[in-house]
């Protein structure tokens, strides 16, 4: 572990409960569990989404990250379960104080926002990768009842994000789009149907979306292109690229008419994190939020896709 992230785990950590988890315990997302959010400080723990057929492994997450993260957001109940492996070890954070903590400008928030910016990515990658191999994984047979059913588009079709029930990034951060510039940020447009980001390519930065829409999709071997989500002002695209040199893992262009994204490279990206710039607070914490809800929006189509797969 580095030296950095041994520091924030130390900041972050003093002063907490710690618990260590049992072989055979989980922890439901359901009202009678309490609103915790866990900092697992050793072993690792698996997340898994609810479906009839049972629970259906979406992500598995390794010491040390933050999980639990979507109950200090308000997440939909009864969408996913964690199971910490035997001697599992974690800081419990009440989900008020982690909300709190997001929009914090001491260090006690900027170890929070780092720590939790680099486990909600790679919640949202592992999610992702899960669905893929999961179709990959399944027979022929599965997948021409898919396509001859027209299931498959049925439940696999864009979503459109309903922003009345959610924050967006600029709310949730009280963030104005025209202040973006002032922390480095830089004004792109696109014509309609513009290309932002092709899937396969590198690429070292992030776009929040101020004006128009943008369409997300991927192409599923086997099945063909499948629309991701629907953006809307306020959402952000190609969050992994501040991260790693990972290749984007999905096309974006403009959808339906011109838009205006606001580019956040991982230069300016990392300068916010390390330096703890108080004024880069509400981005950061917009961002977390944003990235909470893309993953939420992952396992909900990851359940809906182990659906249609039926009993095997």
């Amino acid at each position: 572990m580095s030296s950095s992230r041994e520091s924030d785990l130390n900041v972050l950590t003093e002063g907490l409960a710690h618990r260590t988890f049992q072989g055979d315990e989980q922890i439901l997302d359901t009202p009678d569990f309490p609103a915790e959010v866990y900092i697992l400080i050793g072993g690792s723990a698996t997340l898994a989404a609810e479906t009839p057929f049972g629970p259906h492994p979406v992500a598995s997450l390794e010491a040390p990250v933050v999980v639990n993260l979507r109950r200090a957001f308000g997440g939909a109940p009864g969408l996913t379960r964690l199971q910490p492996s035997p001697g599992a070890a974690a800081a419990v954070l009440p989900s008020g104080e982690a909300h709190a903590l997001l929009f914090d400008p001491s260090p006690r928030g900027q170890a929070f926002r780092r720590l939790a910016l680099a486990s909600i990515v790679t919640h949202v990658r592992e999610t992702n990768d899960a669905m893929t191999k999961f179709f990959d994984s399944l027979t022929s047979r599965v997948k021409d009842t898919v396509r001859d059913s027209g299931e498959f588009k049925a439940a696999g079709k864009a979503v459109e994000i309903d922003l009345a029930k959610v924050y967006d990034l600029f709310d949730a951060a009280g963030l104005n789009p025209s202040g973006l510039p002032d922390l480095g940020l830089q004004a792109r447009h696109l014509d309609a149907t513009e290309v932002l980001v092709k899937a396969g390519t590198t690429g070292d930065a992030a776009f929040l979306l101020a004006e128009g829409r943008l369409r997300v999709s991927i192409r599923i071997p086997g099945v063909g292109e499948e629309a991701l989500a629907i953006l809307n002002a306020g959402e952000i695209v190609g969050e992994m690229a501040l991260i790693d040199d990972a290749p984007r893992s999905a096309d974006v262009f403009a959808h339906e008419g011109p838009a205006l994204v606001y580019v956040l490279s991982r230069h300016v990206f990392r300068k916010l994190l390390e330096t703890g710039d108080p004024a880069g607070a509400p981005l950061l914490a917009g961002i977390t939020i944003a990235l909470s809800r893309r993953h939420e929006e992952a396992i909900h189509k990851a359940a809906a896709f182990r659906v249609i797969a039926g009993p095997f």
